[in-house]
């Protein structure tokens, strides 16, 4: 055995000096911000009487925050931070309840998740007999003849296509529904006959790689997976003024939700400019950071114009920027266990000799890597399997070895199976772990039968990874995953079945791991830890106020806590209840 295939020993491998001072550097995040204090003696509003997680290791708690403008004013105890009272100032007695940074998700797909809240879902639906129930009914409330978006989750076992129970419903109407992993699609008859889809149509190839899933007698069934998705998402069109709709109901949805700054893991030019649109209109409550991607199984080719439509995007949404934010790169390395497109070191159970493959050949991928890294790009990689995972941590030093040391700040996402190997390589490399935890696959169902007992001990090795040294970088996925992030902060640190039990428990992230990993890392992560992520004199005054106290309330009600106040640059974008 390879020193790179044996398990590291419980707790970690000793880190070194450099891995030391570089996470010291992030946990105190605070470069800048002193630079940039309001001019005014006086605060717009106290919160005060609270108990507030600053996030700021050599702060960590305060009883009060003046905010003055879209900046803090200064943090500290109740009598201290009364002196910046004035006449004008509003005051927000917590009465103890906790506040805390707002919180930053690392990894959304926004405008799919603001166009599911209105459209069908049929994700609660267990059999085809309720998803058509739930069809019929929306398609009755919801009249007309324009496109029908929403989603689907596992449904088990039906004895119709997809399309022809979403004909039953829809039977002119064009439908796409986005399956629960966002890597399939379902549509419709009509959707299909739009998307020039029939018989004879080729599954995709080249730089983009899916199915057409088809029937006995060679029909689609209107099932397309990865890459054969955009054959059908490229024709999906609504207006631009339903679209901005959608996104205001979206951001709406994230305040709730105690969202103050996402980074949207999706993306291009078009897309960016809804979102400058609703900034100008003063209607944006979110911090947004742009990766550019367009899809699942799609690759990139850094042809002129892609280049070209990549630092468009960079010059006109800088990082400067605290709104709307460019010059991230997205890669898909592969798919997903369920669906035998994730690349894995070792066949899939039941399916011998078949490991999967990465979206692009090795040398393509690094080559994409090194050119980019030139350019001065920030490059993030999905990769959920172990093959995936080895081969893009390959990638990543090679630019490293050519390139030299730069402040990179690249991130791997997912790692749903990563060798024992490839833990330690992460907090080596620099590398952030960008998880957004879910839980728990078993052996009975898809994902743990395709890996099997083996593998499935060393599936998302959260606290290994962790406690080598890597950045833990946290979000949803959304609307793979609720957007909520108290239930996912639940999962990370309980790891519980829905029958009670622990999935591997010495995986499980602390909730000072969690409270950092969706606070003051993501704002390194996303090169804003001089504005967000803590709340410190001079930084932006994006603060949200909690039903409970995490740290008070047993772990198991995590998942329980609301958000009673959003405050986004000094404005109140959500207020309930007090």
């Amino acid at each position: 055995m390879s020193d790179s295939d044996k398990r590291p020993e419980k707790g970690g491998a000793k880190k070194s000096i450099a891995r030391r001072d570089f996470l010291q550097e992030v946990a105190a995040g605070v470069v800048g911000a002193y630079a940039r204090l309001p001019s005014s003696g006086h605060a717009d509003f106290i919160f005060s009487r609270g108990r507030i997680y600053t996030s700021n290791p050599r702060q960590p708690w305060a009883q009060s925050v003046a905010v003055s403008g879209d900046r803090i004013l200064a943090v500290g105890g109740d009598l201290e931070i009364a002196q910046y009272r004035g006449p004008k100032t509003q005051v927000i007695d917590l009465g103890g309840r906790m506040a805390m940074p707002g919180i930053i998700d690392n990894h959304v797909h926004f405008v799919w998740g603001s166009n599911s809240l209105t459209g069908v879902q049929l994700r609660g639906a267990a059999t085809a007999d309720q998803a058509r129930k739930i069809l019929h009914e929306y398609a009755e409330a919801h009249p007309g003849s324009g496109w029908v978006w929403g989603g689907y989750g596992y449904i088990g076992e039906i004895n119709v296509s997809p399309r022809q129970l979403l004909d039953s419903a829809f039977p002119n109407r064009p439908v796409l529904l986005i399956s629960g992993d966002c890597h399939d699609l379902w549509a419709n008859s009509a959707a299909l006959e739009l998307s020039g889809i029939n018989r004879n149509t080729p599954n995709p190839s080249g730089d983009v790689r899916g199915t057409i899933v088809r029937d006995g007698d060679g029909e689609a069934t209107g099932l397309l997976t990865e890459g054969a998705k955009v054959l059908v998402a490229r024709k999906f069109h609504i207006s631009r003024t339903e679209q901005l709709a959608k996104l205001r109901a979206g951001l709406a949805h994230a305040n709730q939700n105690g969202l103050t700054s996402v980074i949207c893991a999706t993306g291009d030019l078009a897309q960016m400019d809804l979102y400058a649109e609703l900034h100008r209109r003063g209607e944006l409550t979110v911090r947004t950071t742009h990766a550019y991607a367009e899809d699942v199984g799609v690759r990139h080719t850094l042809s002129a114009e892609e280049l070209s439509a990549f630092e468009e995007a960079r010059r006109l949404y800088p990082r400067s920027g605290n709104w709307v934010r460019a010059g991230v790169i997205k890669f898909f390395a592969d798919g997903v266990i369920e669906g035998h497109t994730a690349a894995l070191l070792e066949p899939y159970i039941g399916i011998p000799g078949y490991k999967g493959s990465t979206l692009y050949p090795s040398d393509m991928l690094g080559r994409q890597y090194l050119a980019l890294d030139r350019l001065g790009y920030q490059i993030m990689t999905h990769s959920i399997g172990d093959g995936a995972s080895r081969e893009v941590l390959n990638a990543y030093e090679a630019v490293a070895r050519a390139n030299g040391a730069r402040d990179r700040r690249w991130r791997i996402e997912h790692m749903e199976a990563i060798s024992p190997g490839d833990w330690p390589r992460l907090a080596q490399l620099h590398v952030i772990a960008a998880f957004q935890p879910w839980c728990c696959p078993s052996l009975k169902f898809q994902y743990g039968k395709y890996l099997g007992a083996d593998r499935l001990v060393e599936s998302m090795p959260w606290q290994s990874i962790v406690s080598e040294g890597a950045l833990l970088s946290l979000g949803s996925d959304w609307p793979v995953e609720s957007l909520n992030p108290f239930p996912i902060m639940l999962t990370a640190i309980m790891r519980a079945n829905r029958d009670g039990s622990s999935f591997f428990p010495d995986q499980r992230l602390t909730l000072d791991q969690v409270m950092a990993g969706y606070t003051r890392n993501n704002a390194y992560t996303n090169f804003m830890e001089d504005r967000i992520g803590s709340l410190e004199p001079g930084k932006l005054a994006d603060l949200i106020v909690l039903s409970q106290d995490l740290y008070k309330i047993p772990h198991d009600r995590i998942g329980t806590t609301g958000v009673l106040l959003t405050m986004v640059g000094g404005r109140i974008v959500w207020r309930t209840a007090i």
